[in-house]
């Protein structure tokens, strides 16, 4: 079963309209059309999307036809592969980036994919450098001599070893993040308008004085949120059970269910923490209808 077909079933299991799924996407009615007469596949930040709505994983969504399908469309790429042989810690700069991926997988290679559709001196435009110190491992992704437009462009594709991953420190400012595959702890500074979260269970932290649209489809051991003067919303599987904490000075957590404003559930016994840390921020956490 391809995508298209999946499409197709999902929008008639949920009762949507190609109008009413358009809506929900931000997408036009013509796009829809063509994604469910297999007429091709949509970008990566839409097929999140669509993988969010429905509360199913991108394995599931996609099936053979799998992320990378869409991830080899590139025009121009950049790959850098580098050995790992013992546990480390990798603390990650990235410069401005439409999309950051951080994939957490079975190997013992850290592979850094620097992508572009236009970007056609991407190789000569972009360098990694790496720098070992006895249990840390740097990773600085930099733009040689130039600055501005490649922020649209470019797209980063980063995959580290679960076996010699520790924790990881990412510095960037993109339009989306996607993690993959954390199962230990991981930190990120820096701007993100779309965070998602995908088989994370271990511990993240989002410290992004920015509005956030977070997107979880299983709940990570704790998920802390640390913002100023800033309005983000989290949304979670139907089933997830948590609790909250709040630190900082005028911050509110505020939670809704099946679309109604709702009070919090009492979490006391669940094993999963929600924090909201820093200054005059609010978190709205919604628990989606859909199974």
């Amino acid at each position: 079963m391809n995508f298209a077909q999946k499409l197709r079933i999902l929008r008639k299991q949920f009762n949507f309209s190609q109008e009413r799924l358009a809506e929900k996407l931000s997408v036009s009615r013509q796009a829809i059309t063509k994604w469910a007469t297999d007429g091709g596949l949509p970008d990566i930040e839409n097929l999140m999307a669509v993988a969010a709505l429905f509360s199913i994983s991108m394995d599931e969504l996609l099936s053979d036809e799998k992320l990378a399908r869409a991830a080899a469309e590139y025009a121009y790429e950049s790959v850098t592969e580098y050995d790992i042989s013992r546990p480390s810690r990798f603390d990650i700069h990235v410069p401005g980036a439409l999309e950051v991926v951080v994939t957490v997988a079975d190997n013992e290679k850290l592979r850094i994919l620097l992508a572009s559709n236009v970007l056609r001196t991407l190789p000569q435009d972009y360098k990694v450098k790496l720098d070992e110190h006895r249990d840390r491992l740097d990773v600085d992704i930099h733009r040689v001599g130039k600055d501005g437009e490649g922020k649209a462009a470019l797209f980063v594709h980063i995959s580290l070893p679960a076996r010699y991953c520790e924790n990881v420190e990412l510095t960037a400012v993109t339009d989306a993040l996607r993690l993959s595959g954390v199962a230990s702890a991981f930190e990120f500074d820096g701007k993100a308008k779309s965070v998602y979260l995908e088989n994370v269970k271990g511990t993240v932290a989002l410290n992004c004085s920015a509005d956030m649209d977070i997107h979880a489809d299983e709940m990570p051991a704790v998920l802390e949120v640390n913002q100023i003067s800033a309005t983000s919303v989290l949304n979670i599987p139907r089933d997830a059970v948590f609790f909250t904490k709040i630190k900082g000075k005028s911050n509110s957590i505020r939670f809704s269910e099946d679309g109604k404003p709702s009070e919090l559930p009492d979490g006391a016994a669940a094993e999963h923490r929600v924090e909201l840390a820093g200054m005059n921020a609010e978190l709205l956490i919604k628990r989606s209808a859909m199974k």
